[in-house]
Parts: structure tokens; C-alpha cells; sequence
């Protein structure tokens, strides 16, 4: 098989440009200009001249910004055009925070099928510059929660992944404790890079402990700045090619595209029966029909837009209990089977390098191609030696856990005796929401929204997941029997604690029984 390989990466982030110049330009301005500085960089890395690429390039595969606003086929065409490329098929990849690894399957999928193709997969993101605002922060509510079940009870994107924390927090018992440790050892691992959005700042007690939404403070929730990325991909056969030719350098090792995968949910939230997570699905189908097992993987890059994703992706992948995950990742590590440990996110991760929104797996692809000395800055990254993996594997999550995938990279050319096998996947059921007035619940989870710019109600306030016994679940606001509004669910016991649905305009309440 001629596998598909992967010949570098390259990314650019604000601190790239002058800070004058870029204040000046406008939003099609910087996501073009992300663009392309991130593929001079990839050329320039490469040693590959752009009059080579421009007249061999097949295909360009792109990603749209979600902060423009804009949609459509043609955001691929006009920035290729504008990048000096012209004639090659061209794929946009909408998959929120998984469209990168998306794209890089997508890639994949290209080459399987045309062994001659040329890949480039770039894409950039502004959100830091296009959401200032507190009318920005509302708009982005406005985005991720579910209009008639979620925002008007003043659900946060933030406050969703908290009701699925604290649900996880119950019943693995994970601790808050756990959830600081992890959050310290990952920033420890950006304090060295001068290229994170996070180099030299260590974290503060006073921000550990002043939660947003419990049991998230923002030290453990992903850091939004601009980023762009670009990378290559070509056959096996191909990339050889072309060092022959002295088109690329010869002493370039590129990483073999072993496996991809993707699993589609929910767009919302309380769609969702059950927090079902997609990750599970993916890390099935991408290890049974890559032929790799688990257990050898020597790194990994865990989407971690929350604390709590890393140990709920971490476990799904590796098929382990949350709570020896959460233990284990306390160290920056997966422990699995007969002792081995899984070193992760070593650049820190989206808490603490760079990620915007789209483009948010960049981090990643990033800290993959550091690993393998294929990071066309690796010189700015200090303090944390290359790792060179024998395999690897890259995750993405689409919001809320609504689209996951993931990608499998070996340094080495997969052997042809790897089989691949029927995976075997959970089923994903849509939750029905809405309730009928009178209609009694248990609290299932909750949380505490300490800040929500924007919305009417002046926090703290509460959230709760209500469930029914036909394994229904609606998301209300916790209120008294007399009516008041609950500031906080410290005092509900899950399972247990029963309220009566009722409906007020367009909002849901759960009064205590």
C-alpha cells in the first residue's frame, strides 16, 4: 500500500505580525494574512519552492473561520486564489473544534483514492479579534445553546460543560483536587514556550479557585486567541519523489497517516441523552481499521477545551475507568496496560498554547508534528525535548462533544500483515426534550453560573439536568417550593433530589419537591 505521509506543520499566531500593522488590519485581512504566513513558514521549512506547489497541488483542503460569519464552498476557492494556487479540487471541512483532524482525514481519504495527489490542508481562525464585545460573548451563547431548551434558562457553553463534569465528578468520584492537578501539570508544560499564549505564567491560587461555572475557573478552560496552520500531505512514494528531485530537503522524515476516523452527535447539548460522548465511537473505528492496538501508542494529543475533556476523551479512547484516568493524567500521563505510561499535550494543550474556535485542533497538529521534528519552529520551544513517538495519535472535538476525531501518525511504515477488524460501536440515542407541566424529575446534575455577560439574570444562578424515568432529560433553574430562584445546587443530592417541571414564557423551572 502506498501510504499517504505527512511532511511538516507550520503555524502563526498574533505575535507574528506588528502589533500596529495588524490592529490596522481588517478580519479578511488577518485570517488571509494567518494563511499565508503560516505557509511560508511550511515552505520554508520544506525547502520547497511555491512555483513547484502552485503547479502540482491537486487539492486544498480549508476550514472556515466561525468567527467571519460567512459559509460556503467558495471560502476554499477565493483564499487558494489569493494564496497564488488555481486549478486543484478544493474541500471545505465544517466540524467545529474537529474540523482540523477532520481535514487531515479528509486528506487521507484523497490520497487512498489518488495516489498522485498533492494535499494541503491550512486553515485560520480570529476569534480573539472579532469577539471583543460583551454582545460578542452572547453571540457566542447564542451559537452553542439550544434556543427553546437551553438559553433562555441562561445556559453558557461554559455551564454545559460543567453539568457534564460534575455528573462525571459523582459518579467516578473525581475530586476538585484532581481536576487543579491536571490543570498545573499541563500549564507547567507552556511555561518554557515562548509561542504560548501562556509562556511564563504560572497560575495563581486566586484563579484556581474563583470558578465561572462549577467547577471550571479559567485556568481550566481553553485559552481563545487567532491561529493559523499549514501542512502538507502526499503519498509515500511521491515525497520520495520529490526529495529526488530536490524539490523538498533530503534529510526530511515525514510521519505516515496510519488511520483516521470520525463520529458525528448532537449539535446541542441537551440533545444528548446522557452526556453520550462521540469519542468513543471514534477511537473504535479509528484503532480497528487501522490495525493498531491501543496499548502502542507512545503519545498522544487529547482535545482539552476543559479540564474535564481530557480525562472524559482520554478514557473513551483508551477504553479506561475515568477515575484511574483522572489519577494517571495528574502526572500528564495515560497509564495503561502492564505499567505503560502515554506522556500528553507536552506544549500544554489549548489551556494554555494557542486555539481558535475552527482551527482549534492546530494545537495539536502542532504538538504531533513538534514530536516528530516536523514543527517548523521547534527552535522557539524550550524546555521540553522531541519525544520521537513510534506511534501517535491526534484528537478533535467538535463543541459540546458533538463531533469527535482523531488521527493515527507512526513514524515508521505500517506493516502489511496489520489487519483490520469490525469495530464495535455504541449505539448514540437523541435525547426528547420538553416536559409536560406537573411532571416530577430527579436532579440528574447541576451547576453554578458565576458569569454570564449578556444575559438578563445578574449571577449566581443555577443550572440543573432534570431526568425523567423514561430516560428523558430537560435543563432547568432550580427554584424554592415558594417560588425563589436557587443561587446554587451545593445541597442537591443526584438521583435523589426530586422536583416538579413547570413552564414560565419560554423558560423551564424545577421546583423542589
Amino acid at each position: 500500500m502506498n501510504y499517504p505521509v505527512l511532511l511538516g506543520v507550520a503555524d502563526s499566531v498574533v505575535g507574528d505580525f506588528s502589533e500596529s500593522e495588524y490592529k490596522e488590519w481588517n478580519h479578511d485581512r488577518k485570517v488571509f494574512n494567518h494563511y499565508k504566513r503560516s505557509l511560508d513558514r511550511l515552505l520554508d521549512f520544506l525547502e520547497l519552492k511555491k512555483e513547484i506547489l502552485a503547479s502540482n497541488i491537486t487539492d486544498f483542503v480549508s476550514i472556515e473561520p466561525a468567527s467571519l460569519g460567512k459559509q460556503g464552498y467558495g471560502h476554499s476557492v477565493r483564499i487558494a486564489n489569493e494564496l497564488g494556487f488555481t486549478g486543484m479540487r478544493a474541500h471545505c471541512i465544517d466540524l467545529g473544534g474537529a474540523s482540523v483532524t477532520g481535514a487531515i482525514g479528509q486528506a487521507r481519504s484523497i490520497l487512498l483514492s489518488d495516489p498522485d495527489a498533492v494535499v494541503l490542508v491550512a486553515a485560520s481562525d480570529i476569534p480573539k479579534s472579532a469577539f471583543k464585545q460583551v454582545s460578542d460573548l452572547k453571540r457566542v451563547n447564542e451559537t452553542v445553546c439550544h434556543p427553546e431548551y437551553e438559553l433562555d434558562n441562561g445556559a453558557t457553553l461554559i455551564s454545559m460543560y460543567g453539568l457534564l463534569m460534575k455528573r462525571m465528578m459523582f459518579e467516578e468520584r473525581i475530586l476538585q483536587e484532581d481536576l487543579v492537578e491536571i490543570t498545573k501539570t499541563f500549564r507547567k508544560n507552556a511555561l518554557h514556550n515562548s509561542r504560548a499564549y501562556q509562556f511564563g505564567q504560572e497560575i495563581t491560587e486566586k484563579q484556581i479557585s474563583r470558578n465561572i461555572a462549577d467547577p471550571y475557573p479559567s485556568p481550566m478552560i481553553a485559552i481563545v486567541t487567532d491561529h493559523g496552520f499549514a501542512t502538507l500531505l502526499m503519498s509515500e512514494k511521491k515525497a520520495k519523489e520529490w526529495k529526488s528531485k530536490g524539490w523538498i530537503r533530503k534529510n526530511l522524515h515525514p510521519i505516515y497517516l496510519a488511520g483516521a476516523a470520525h463520529t458525528a452527535h448532537s449539535e446541542y447539548f441537551i440533545l444528548k441523552g446522557g452526556f453520550q460522548t462521540p469519542a468513543t465511537n471514534t477511537g473504535e473505528k479509528l484503532f480497528s481499521s487501522s490495525g493498531y492496538e491501543r496499548e502502542e501508542l507512545e503519545y498522544a494529543w487529547i482535545y482539552d477545551c476543559f479540564t474535564g475533556m481530557v480525562i472524559l476523551q482520554a478514557s473513551e479512547y483508551f477504553q479506561l475507568s475515568k477515575k484511574e484516568t483522572a489519577r494517571s493524567l495528574r502526572t500528564g500521563k495515560i497509564s495503561v496496560t502492564k505499567g505503560k505510561e502515554i506522556p500528553i499535550n507536552l506544549l500544554g494543550g489549548i489551556l494554555n498554547y494557542q486555539a481558535a474556535m475552527s482551527v482549534s485542533a492546530a494545537t495539536g497538529l502542532v504538538d504531533i508534528a513538534y514530536q516528530y521534528g516536523l514543527y517548523a519552529d521547534s527552535g522557539s520551544i524550550e524546555g521540553q525535548k522531541p519525544v520521537f513517538p513510534s506511534v501517535s495519535l491526534l484528537g478533535g472535538n467538535g463543541g459540546i462533544d458533538s463531533i469527535n476525531s482523531a488521527a493515527l501518525f507512526t513514524s515508521e511504515r505500517p506493516k502489511s500483515n496489520r489487519k483490520s477488524r469490525p469495530p464495535k460501536l455504541n449505539p448514540l440515542f437523541l435525547n426528547r426534550p420538553g416536559a409536560d407541566s406537573g411532571e416530577t424529575g430527579v436532579i440528574w446534575s447541576s451547576t453554578t453560573v458565576h458569569m454570564n455577560p449578556g444575559f438578563p439574570w445578574k449571577p449566581p444562578y443555577s443550572l440543573a439536568l432534570v431526568k425523567f424515568e423514561e430516560n428523558r432529560f430537560l435543563l432547568a433553574n432550580l427554584h424554592e417550593k415558594n417560588g425563589s430562584l436557587i443561587k446554587t445546587g451545593d445541597h442537591l443530592e443526584y438521583d435523589k433530589t426530586k422536583v416538579r417541571i413547570e413552564r414560565e414564557g419560554r423558560r423551564w423551572k424545577a421546583i423542589l419537591s
